[in-house]
C-alpha cells in the first residue's frame, strides 16, 4: 500500500516510517522540514521515501499529495493533544484539515481512503457504557473532539480508525528496516480498552468509575514501536476489522 505520512519526524512518526517500510509499504512523508527528517533516518532508510514539504494545517495540499502520489492510505501522527480541561493545541486543526484533504481526495477518486489517526486512551469506552473515558477524567479532551468529527463523516466517504494508546515509552533510537523488536504484538479491541478489568468499585457514586480507570490506567503502556506496528500491520489488508472506530490496545504479554 502506498501511504501519505503526515508528522514522519515525531516520535511517533520516525518508527511509523520504518514500520511501514518493514511491512513492505511505500512510504510518502509530509514533513516541514526534508533536511530534518533526512538527519534523523539512517541514509538506507531515507533513500526509500518519498518526501513532500508542507503543512498539516492546508487540507487543499494534503489532497493534492494525495493524488499526485497515487497514495492509497494517510497516516497522521502530527500535531499533540492538550493535557488538560482548558489547555489548547494545534492537534483539532490539524486533523480537521487531513479528514477534509483526505476526504476530497477520495471523492475525486471515486473510492474512499484508509486513514489511522493517534489519540489516546481517553477516546476509548468505558466497557458496558456509551461514555468515554475522558466524560469521567477530563483530560486529553483532543482526543475525544477529534473522534466526535471523524464519526460525523458521511458513511463510505473515509475509512478511519483512531488508535487509543496509554503512555508510549521509546524502545531504542535505531530506526533501520527491517525493525526489530523484544515485545510482543499488541492485543486490541474496537471502541474500548482490551482486557479491562471490571470492579464492585464502578457503583460507587460519583467517584466509582473514576477510581475503576485510576486501577485500570498503568496496566496499558506500550512501546512507540508496537503501535507504529500495529498500525503498518494493519494497512496490509483493506478489510481492517477496525474501520469506523476507536481502538483500545494492550500488550497483553505483561
Amino acid at each position: 500500500m502506498k501511504v501519505l505520512l503526515i508528522g514522519a519526524t515525531g516520535n511517533v512518526g520516525l518508527r511509523l516510517v520504518a514500520s511501514l517500510l518493514t511491512h513492505g509499504h511505500k512510504v510518502v512523508a509530509h514533513v516541514r522540514s526534508a533536511q530534518k527528517l533526512e538527519s534523523l533516518l539512517p541514509e538506507s532508510v531515507y533513500r526509500q521515501l518519498s518526501v513532500i514539504e508542507g503543512s498539516a494545517f492546508d487540507a487543499n495540499a494534503i489532497k493534492i499529495a494525495i493524488l499526485e502520489n497515487e497514495c492509497d492510505a494517510v497516516v497522521n501522527s502530527a500535531g499533540l493533544a492538550a493535557v488538560t480541561p482548558w489547555g489548547k493545541s494545534d492537534l483539532p486543526q490539524i486533523v480537521a484539515a487531513i479528514v477534509e484533504g483526505a476526504r476530497q481526495a477520495g471523492v475525486e477518486r471515486k473510492k474512499p481512503l484508509r486513514a489511522w489517526f493517534l489519540g489516546g486512551m481517553s477516546a476509548t469506552q468505558f466497557p458496558g457504557t456509551n461514555s468515554l473515558l475522558s466524560d469521567h477524567i477530563p483530560i486529553l479532551l483532543d482526543h475525544g473532539r477529534n473522534l466526535a468529527l471523524l464519526k460525523a463523516l458521511p458513511p463510505n466517504t473515509l475509512d478511519w480508525s483512531m488508535l487509543c494508546p496509554s503512555n508510549m515509552n521509546p524502545e531504542s533510537s535505531d530506526f533501520s528496516v527491517p525493525t526489530k523488536s523484544s515485545h510482543a504484538r499488541l492485543t486490541a479491541s474496537a471502541q474500548t480498552p482490551p482486557l479491562w478489568k471490571d470492579s464492585w468499585l464502578r457503583h460507587i457514586p460519583l467517584m466509582g468509575k473514576v477510581l475503576v480507570i485510576a486501577m485500570n490506567m498503568s496496566r496499558y503502556g506500550t512501546t512507540l514501536e508496537q503501535n507504529a506496528d500495529f498500525i503498518a500491520n494493519d494497512l496490509e489488508t483493506l478489510e481492517s476489522p477496525y474501520i469506523g472506530t476507536q481502538v483500545g490496545i494492550i500488550d497483553a504479554s505483561k
